[in-house]
């Protein structure tokens, strides 16, 4: 009996570790670059080439630390792109353990455990995310562990896990600003694991020593950001994301309903109806129902706050939330494995089959898998989607390798362009790449001033391309890239341009 649940557990291991690599690696680079990656790793070669621009993110009021993580995978891989979205897969691999380790911690069942992480590793919404150069996945991963820690702490009430969880958050605090809802986690997690009947004035001692070291460890590993210049960016452009109170206050329906009726949308769309299902009849188990109504807490709480408080709200700013979500989705998949009926214990495969379907339609052809607006608008088919990039870069760096001296301009002078084209073409002496306005009406001055010498070329988005018929005359199309159709029918498109 022992040998067989050893085998089980550790064929289920196995197939959720398999499960995780195969789709967080296969065709890593295949989802074009978008305008925040390419600017996080452009901003992770300069600090890389430059030792005093260490802090350069906080200039646009953003923590370096997934930054500061890609730097060494830009000397292991060649691709830029893949560099930076191998942070996000060893992020993805920590919130895997992190979520087992989880459930493990709360409902003391190996099995829910590794339930939980398997349902981690086969949703399309931890799919996506650990695929992506972001900051998010990185994010998620240090909530989990902030909770796991609390938890043990709770538990145990050992300083070395109070200073474990200070490491947690800290982390978190280096990578985003959301990472301060961990230290409220924090006190939930141990409002609701410590056994009030058996608390003591000794304990209430060992609790706020603990807390203390937390708080301590976190807050010095984020006071490292004084170090660098333009700390005071990140109060600063936070308030672009966020209404202030008095806002909310004068307003307090306007922007909540409509986030709520949106965090529901990506919640049935990304975790799909049968997880959220499995989610619901975890409740039916009635031993730990104190855990399961901890873990809804936790992720109600950043959730709600942010339908209040979001000016600019996408399905990736919610991904730490949701993660706690997950092991309440082992929970009823192990209520479902435990039954005695078979009937109920086959529809495991139905239960699995949806979010294992959807996963891999968004590997093999996302176009027709059902995503939300925001990422199939931002992802695949706006401006802010760099189709196109890697091939102009490839053009550029072939004919740089002939000896010509080469000035590409581009729209805009942050994001997608120029930045999308300077990770791959970075360290090549011959190309230049400058940014110019969004709004291209004319040919650039600085492109038509720049010697005839050089081959000179522009590239821009077509709704970006307002340039007159005697500016378009005297430039030569060399390919044009075509993004993701629309739901109208239209489509973005990159123009790759050579002036004549």
């Amino acid at each position: 009996m022992i040998k067989n649940k050893v085998f089980c557990l550790l064929s289920l291991a196995i197939i959720t570790l398999a499960l995780f690599l195969f789709f967080r690696l296969y065709r890593l680079g295949q989802t074009p670059v978008f305008v925040d990656e390419a600017i996080y790793i452009r901003w992770s070669q300069v600090m890389r080439a430059e030792p005093t621009l260490r802090f350069l993110p906080l200039s646009d009021g953003k923590q370096p630390l997934f930054m500061w993580s890609t730097m060494p995978f830009l000397k292991l891989v060649s691709d830029p792109l893949i560099a930076g979205r191998l942070v996000s897969f060893f992020a993805g691999f920590g919130s895997l353990v992190g979520i087992g380790t989880l459930a493990l911690l709360l409902f003391s069942d190996p099995f829910i455990a590794l339930f939980s992480s398997l349902i981690y590793a086969i949703i399309p919404f931890t799919i996506f995310f650990d695929r992506m150069a972001l900051t998010d996945s990185l994010l998620a991963m240090f909530g989990v562990w902030s909770l796991v820690f609390a938890v043990k702490f709770a538990n145990t009430l050992h300083n070395e896990y109070a200073m474990y969880l200070g490491f947690a958050i800290g982390g978190g605090l280096l990578t985003k600003s959301p990472a301060m809802i961990f230290y409220f986690w924090t006190l939930l997690a141990i409002l609701f694991t410590l056994d009030q009947k058996k608390i003591t004035m000794d304990l209430v001692k060992k609790l706020l020593w603990g807390l203390f070291l937390s708080l301590f460890i976190s807050q010095a590993m984020y006071a490292i950001l004084r170090l660098g210049v333009g700390f005071q960016m990140i109060g600063t452009r936070n308030q672009d994301y966020v209404f202030s109170i008095k806002e909310i206050l004068s307003h307090p329906t306007t922007p909540f309903i409509g986030n709520i009726e949106t965090t529901l949308n990506w919640l049935f769309l990304l975790f799909s109806p049968t997880v959220l299902l499995l989610g619901v009849l975890g409740y039916l188990n009635s031993k730990v129902r104190r855990q399961y109504v901890l873990l809804i807490i936790v992720s109600l709480a950043p959730l709600l706050y942010q339908a209040f408080v979001a000016k600019v709200y996408t399905s990736r700013y919610i991904l730490y939330a949701v993660l706690p979500l997950i092991p309440l989705a082992g929970l009823g998949l192990h209520w479902l494995f435990s039954h005695k009926g078979l009937l109920i214990k086959s529809s495991i495969t139905l239960f699995l089959s949806l979010p294992f379907l959807i996963s891999l339609v968004y590997l093999f052809n996302p176009a027709l898998a059902p995503m939300s607006f925001d990422m199939r608008n931002g992802y695949f088919e706006e401006w802010t989607a760099g189709y196109g990039q890697k091939e102009v870069a490839r053009y550029l760096i072939d004919e740089a390798s002939k000896g010509k001296k080469i000035v590409v301009f581009t729209e805009g002078f942050f994001g997608t362009l120029p930045d999308g084209l300077q990770i791959y073409t970075e360290g090549n002496k011959n190309i230049t790449i400058v940014g110019s306005t969004y709004y291209v009406s004319e040919i650039p001055s600085g492109l038509l001033n720049t010697s005839s010498d050089n081959l000179r070329f522009l590239v821009l988005n077509k709704s970006r391309n307002h340039l007159s018929a005697g500016d378009l005359s005297k430039l030569e199309l060399i390919k044009e890239y075509p993004k993701m159709v629309r739901m109208d029918g239209t489509r973005e498109s990159l123009q790759f341009l050579r002036l004549k």
